[in-house]
């Protein structure tokens, strides 16, 4: 694996530089940590690759267009079903034996690996997600729809467009292209490949490179990301004491009052952009009476961090600071679990970045930055565990995705994000 990926790519960009590179050489109106990286060389693009890709772009879109008006939102076990089924029939039509397999308990429905078997060399595995943050009756909010050179739809961006793309390539390669070719489409991204991701580490072992179709964004500027953030889950159970609000309220231990003391005393461990990010996020209170000292209320919060040994700091720190109730008698339980973790490019996986750029611009499209970090989480962490060169951010470009606007992908961008994937696994396969 390790010649295949040097003779690929002769050279290394290493991470550490990598954030003052890009920060000598932002373009005016990128928002600060989205620069350019030093220029890479372009060559000629295969002009029947190309020609292959555009032909094949209409397709694309009409897959978006079903994909779109099946919803699938974490929690939708019939969507996810739905989905499952269709993308089964889609990857067996391309010639994949295809394997139905089970997340830890609790996953909703199946996650669907296809397995392509070439003459060539090489061993690739591509990554998307069924899953979406929509919960159902959101496509009849926000309907299918094109306009402005823009597709529109829930789940189009985040991460249909990865699937349309994945679907699309492999009808640009021929099976002296590739030694082998596994496909996965997993059900529970969303919420942290928390049932599927150790099957995903697995699935990468052994492969020459992990392509991840998560989407790019579309505005300023498109990138690559060299980095996630790990993503966390941090409760703290406080246990107070009840009594009645009007008669004895002494008598009791207000534990929403012991609440707002946590909060207090740990506003400043998020350390803005680029760092640590921490936030408390929800509140669950056992019993509504409201004339009852409540006794029994969590606190959970989103820790962002670069490295499970960083989490683990966090928690010994936030641990200490909890230590001592400020009213006494109440009880603080403190819990950090981890759930995805963090993803960091090493000098293989950016040495693909860099090819990835190049190739981008052979296809007429525009040079793209480097994110050093992004805040999200993605199954490339996953994938990256099993210690092989991963390559983030291959869907299309697009807008909206995790927030109240409407998401849309930019068409015209769909064949030269073809061809990139196209051609970077022909020449992974060499």
């Amino acid at each position: 694996m390790k010649l295949i990926i040097a003779a690929l790519l002769a050279t290394t960009l290493p991470l550490a530089p990598l954030a003052a590179q890009q920060a000598a050489s932002r373009p005016a109106g990128l928002p600060p940590g989205l620069a350019m990286p030093p220029p890479v060389k372009v060559g000629k693009p295969d002009a029947a690759l190309l020609k292959a890709a555009t032909t094949e772009a209409p397709a694309t879109l009409a897959t978006l267009e079903r994909i779109v008006k099946i919803e699938s939102g974490s929690y939708d076990t019939e969507g996810l079903v739905a989905l499952g089924n269709l993308l089964a029939d889609e990857l067996a039509a391309r010639g994949a034996t295809v394997e139905r397999m089970k997340g830890k308990p609790g996953t909703r429905g199946d996650i669907i690996v296809g397995r392509f078997a070439g003459t060539g060399k090489g061993k690739l595995l591509l990554l998307s997600h069924m899953d979406t943050v929509y919960e159902r009756g959101q496509l009849a909010e926000s309907p299918w729809r094109v306009a402005d050179g823009k597709a529109y739809g829930p789940g189009i961006a985040d991460d249909k467009s990865g699937i349309a793309v994945i679907l699309s390539t492999l009808r640009l390669l021929k099976p002296s292209d590739y030694g082998q070719i596994t496909v996965a489409f997993n059900t529970d991204e969303e919420i942290g490949s928390l049932g599927s991701g150790d099957l995903i580490t697995e699935l990468a072992r052994g492969q020459t490179a992990v392509l991840s179709f998560e989407p790019t964004l579309a505005t300023p500027m498109e990138g690559m990301i060299a980095g996630t953030s790990g993503t966390n889950t941090v409760t703290v159970k406080i246990t107070g004491k009840a009594a009645h609000a009007g008669n004895a309220p002494e008598q009791g231990i207000n534990a929403l009052v012991e609440l707002a003391h946590v909060i207090a005393v740990t506003k400043d461990m998020d350390q803005g952009p680029g760092k640590r990010r921490f936030n408390w996020t929800q509140v669950e209170q056992q019993g509504d009476a409201r004339n009852m000292i409540p006794d029994d209320v969590t606190l959970i919060g989103d820790l962002r961090e670069t490295s499970d040994e960083r989490v683990r700091a966090f928690e010994a720190e936030l641990k200490q600071r909890l230590a001592t109730p400020s009213l006494p008698g109440a009880k603080l339980d403190v819990t950090v679990r981890i759930n995805r973790p963090a993803f960091t490019a090493g000098p293989d996986s950016l040495k693909l970045i860099e090819r990835a750029r190049s190739i981008y611009q052979e296809a007429g499209g525009p040079d793209l930055f480097v994110l050093p970090r992004s805040g999200g989480g993605t199954d490339a962490a996953f994938a990256a565990r099993a210690g092989v060169p991963v390559i983030e951010a291959m869907g299309l470009p697009g807008f909206g995705y995790h927030s109240s606007s409407e998401e849309y992908v930019i068409i015209d961008a769909i064949p030269r994000r073809l061809y990139m994937a196209a051609r970077l696994i022909r020449e992974l396969a060499r």
